[in-house]
């Protein structure tokens, strides 16, 4: 099926805006990360707020890869990590997208995106641990890292579905968005073809 331009130019402009949003972030994370980790873990949802968005928003397969890869090309641009930064987006818009795209995009419920986000975010922090020293930090400083991970991207999660929820309200997404069917109680006699109806994303 063809891609609407309109589409297109949707996730080109989120991608620009994250890509810019993100650039603080990434300069920031160069120092930050390895100087006081903790803090790094704390504010480390904000990457994954735009591709939430972009999801959430539009509900359509590959948006969310689409506005990270948009968003990793500007910051490779603009930022000390350079082409790594592509790398590192297109990560954390794949954490937001494989959850949804194995229930195959039927389904863009809150509690999806939550538990693609602390899927990704506890293993990501516990591998990350022994290359910014944080194993060798005290018992409660080895906890509290994975723990703010964690708690960070969840907090990223719903500050972006947040957001799309004001947006679709709007209007923008009108005409863009993926038809979701609704599955109710009353549904379990009707018949295959029944209609979609938009499903929320907050």
């Amino acid at each position: 099926m063809k891609t609407p331009t309109r589409l297109l130019l949707t996730c080109a402009a989120i991608g620009a805006a994250a890509g810019l949003v993100l650039i603080p972030a990434f300069v920031l994370s160069t120092t930050l990360a390895p100087a006081v980790p903790l803090l790094y873990a704390a504010f480390a949802g904000v990457w994954s707020i735009p591709f939430v968005i972009a999801l959430a928003l539009l509900r359509q397969p590959g948006v969310g890869l689409l506005t990270s890869l948009i968003a990793g090309l500007i910051n490779a641009v603009l930022t000390p990590q350079g082409p790594s930064a592509i790398l590192t987006c297109l990560m954390i818009g794949a954490m937001v997208e494989i959850p949804l795209a194995i229930g195959l995009y039927r389904s863009f419920r809150p509690w999806i995106f939550y538990v693609g986000a602390a899927a990704f975010a506890l293993p990501y922090a516990l591998y990350s641990m022994p290359f910014l020293g944080v194993d060798r930090f005290p018992l409660w400083a080895q906890i509290a890292y994975p723990v703010l991970s964690v708690l960070s991207n969840l907090a990223g999660v719903w500050l972006g579905l947040l957001i799309a929820g004001r947006l679709e309200r709007t209007g923008v997404a009108r005409g863009l968005q993926r038809p979701v069917r609704r599955i109710r109680a009353t549904d379990a006699g009707a018949p295959a073809d029944a209609a979609t109806t938009p499903a929320s994303a907050a």
